[in-house]
């Protein structure tokens, strides 16, 4: 073996050797903490403690035997506990007690630990479990009626996961949780709350099979409330403020909308109902606002001419635009009438980022939402010719004429547009879409 070798074993060693010394050390501390907690009177928790340093240091013979002096206590407590609770009727606690116990248990099995139980603690412990799911179900069966649906749901739910119920006791939580959900979307729909009173519908329908009474009851009751709920919105198509337009490539604005009318507003969430964005569309050009951004009172007739109860107003109103790399390159050149002359070549890459800003006006009462943003950047390369006079003056090769080609130069740009229109459909769809279900109760 060479000096590096066991130099490297050596290290090793030594580190190991740390990593024991440390973890040692920290049962130590786990031991005192637990003997601290047994002055204090707290048997359960000093138990965990002495598991903690046992997992760490299973040769603990001090920790070993504290953890079953002192977790025999702590199962004596928990069922004295657990019984006086049950006797005050607070039966889903003295469950609890029980459910603790179980826990510590295990623990302390898992460390090699037995910590053992009065022969009839399977039976006090059911009969605890039993008491607590019927406290649950005549719990919601009282409270149904006052309101307190939540608090009747958060118990049958807890019945029905912690405290182990038999085929005939989980028929009855499954009852008692379908007339508190059900109760609950029924109250829901008093308050013209729909969207809960839909989802609570929807929790209530889970509990059956969908083809059983009482999910048709449910799902009766989930349409109704779809019905009642769903707004008829019109999304105007984005136009762009005065100051952004002129920065803004000319097929970026019918590119998006093209894109946002095929690809995304039609995956309109529950609740709400897009109108055919064709006909607002038409309605807008009627309007003669197709490509500028609509006021609010331009929104309003529009949204009353076809029936919306929303309008959405979205609008390009910053554009910020950076070259960077640029190389600039002086090329001679004549006119067609034989004078000397030259252009400029400049070459470099291009970013755009782009905000659209959109509103949600109520067309009942003219009243228009806070501006919600949505921003998108894209970049690309580009190249072009500057020419102070008419490049059609000047004597060119066809290669060179395409610079000054908006048609064919244009690649740069179209490449650039279907970036930004790639970020921001997606983008406006999941924004716009959140804003408006904000205005659905």
């Amino acid at each position: 073996m060479t000096s590096h070798t066991v130099a490297r074993w050596t290290r090793r060693g030594s580190a190991a050797l740390v990593l024991v010394l440390a973890a040692c050390a920290s049962a130590e501390k786990r031991v005192n903490q637990g003997l601290a907690l047994e002055q204090r009177g707290r048997p359960a928790d000093a138990a965990e403690r002495y598991i903690d340093a046992l997992k760490k240091d299973p040769s603990l013979a001090t920790a070993r035997a504290r953890l079953q002096e002192t977790g025999d206590r702590a199962v004596q407590e928990a069922i004295s506990e657990s019984a006086s609770l049950g006797a005050a009727g607070r039966g889903a606690e003295a469950a609890d007690a029980l459910l603790r116990l179980d826990a510590l248990r295990r623990d302390a099995s898992a460390v090699g630990v037995r910590l053992g139980t009065p022969a009839d603690y399977e039976q006090r412990r059911r009969a605890a479990f039993d008491r607590a799911i019927g406290d649950a179900i005549a719990y919601a069966e009282r409270s149904g009626g006052s309101g307190s649906f939540a608090e009747a749901v958060s118990r049958l739910e807890r019945a029905a996961d912690r405290w182990d119920p038999g085929p005939a006791q989980r028929a009855g939580l499954d009852r008692a949780r379908f007339e508190a959900q059900l109760g609950w979307a029924e109250a829901g729909m008093r308050a013209g709350q729909y969207r809960a009173a839909h989802e609570r519908a929807r929790a209530a329908a889970a509990l059956f099979g969908r083809e059983s009474p009482e999910a048709r009851r449910a799902l009766a009751l989930q349409d109704e409330a779809l019905r009642r709920g769903t707004v008829r919105v019109a999304i105007l198509p984005v136009g762009s403020e005065p100051g952004a337009r002129a920065k803004l490539p000319d097929d970026l604005v019918p590119a998006l909308n093209d894109a946002l009318e095929l690809n995304h507003w039609h995956r309109a969430p529950l609740f709400v109902q897009v109108l055919d964005p064709r006909t607002v569309r038409g309605a807008a050009r009627r309007h003669g606002y197709a490509r500028q951004a609509a006021s609010l009172r331009d929104a309003v007739e529009l949204g009353r001419s076809v029936g919306a109860e929303l309008v959405v107003r979205p609008a390009i109103d910053s554009v910020v635009v950076t070259e960077s790399g640029v190389r600039e390159t002086r090329r001679p050149a004549r006119t067609s009438a034989g004078a000397d002359t030259a252009y400029t070549v400049r070459e470099g890459r291009r970013a755009m980022r782009v905000r659209v800003t959109y509103t949600v006006v109520r067309v009942g009462d003219y009243r228009e939402s806070a501006e919600d943003h949505v921003w998108a950047s894209g970049d690309t390369e580009f190249r072009e010719a500057v020419y102070r006079g008419d490049p059609r003056e000047l004597t060119l090769a066809s290669r060179e004429r395409d610079l000054f080609d908006e048609r064919r130069a244009g690649r740069a740009g179209r490449d650039l547009i279907d970036e930004l229109t790639r970020e921001l459909g997606p983008r406006m769809e999941r924004d716009v879409f959140e804003r408006l279900l904000r205005d659905v109760r």
